[in-house]
């Protein structure tokens, strides 16, 4: 059942006090990400690893809690789980996501994209990739900013803890009991893999990794999967914007 938009703006409202005032007072922890890179299903993890709460449609209890969001404001939050993922899977993610995706409670979400973008033929991906890319660079719609902003903020940032989507596709194991240990929780091995488990692609989409399904928002699960989309023009498009983000992110040698 879609939310009333009131309650969506009010809630959005109460979190950003939240975030801002209660922080530390409140223990809460903020699990940040540009969209499409796992920051949901990381923040879903943590809070059965942590036993924190974590409300994705509700307002937060005014309690310890984790929340989730696409935040670049410099609040002096800390910590914070920074979720990165490689780019050029993003793009093709949010592609689908932006055109094809329908969200019910933001229903026109798809449809302003679709007018701003006006491709011909919105199944031709490959085609119109490199619009896609360089609208998201030059003018975002959602979030209000690019990749690079996301990345000039959060790189580097000591005070946060960071984290990949393609290390937790290897090796969700060892990539969570990181991410704890770093923020101060002992997660025990077997709990961990029961996390894991529970938490799959595969538990939650109802289907393995790699089959896809172009209107959900869990659409294939696997990285490097942007190989298949990209033509040349979307190579040169998005290392044009990128410049040296990619090799800084280990994803080119």
């Amino acid at each position: 059942m879609a939310r009333n938009l009131a309650v969506i703006r009010l809630e959005a409202i109460y979190r950003s006090l939240m975030l801002r005032f209660f922080y530390r007072r409140l223990g809460l922890l903020l699990v940040t990400e540009y969209p499409k890179s796992g920051g949901s299903w990381v923040a879903q993890m943590l809070s059965d690893a942590i036993d924190y709460p974590f409300p994705r449609q509700s307002f937060p209890p005014f309690g310890r809690a984790i929340y989730h969001g696409h935040r670049i404001a410099d609040l002096g939050l800390a910590p914070v789980v920074v979720v990165w993922r490689d780019p050029r899977d993003i793009m093709v993610s949010w592609y689908y996501h932006t055109l094809f995706v329908s969200d019910k409670n933001h229903p026109g979400f798809v449809a302003r994209h679709r007018h701003l973008l006006d491709f011909k033929d919105y199944d031709d991906i490959r085609c119109n990739l490199p619009r896609f890319i360089e609208f998201n660079f030059e003018t975002p719609l959602s979030p209000k900013f690019s990749f690079n902003d996301f990345f000039d903020r959060w790189y580097g940032d000591a005070n946060a803890v960071h984290c990949r989507y393609e290390d937790l596709l290897e090796k969700p194991e060892d990539e969570l009991m990181s991410v704890c240990q770093q923020l101060g929780f002992d997660l025990s091995r077997d709990h961990c893999q029961q996390i894991v488990q529970r938490y799959s692609f595969t538990a939650q989409a109802s289907r393995s990794p790699g089959h896809e399904d172009k209107g959900s928002y869990l659409r294939k699960g696997v990285a490097g999967d942007w190989k298949n989309h990209f033509n040349s023009d979307a190579i040169e498009m998005i290392n044009h914007y990128l410049g040296h983000r990619l090799k800084a992110l280990r994803y080119l040698p």
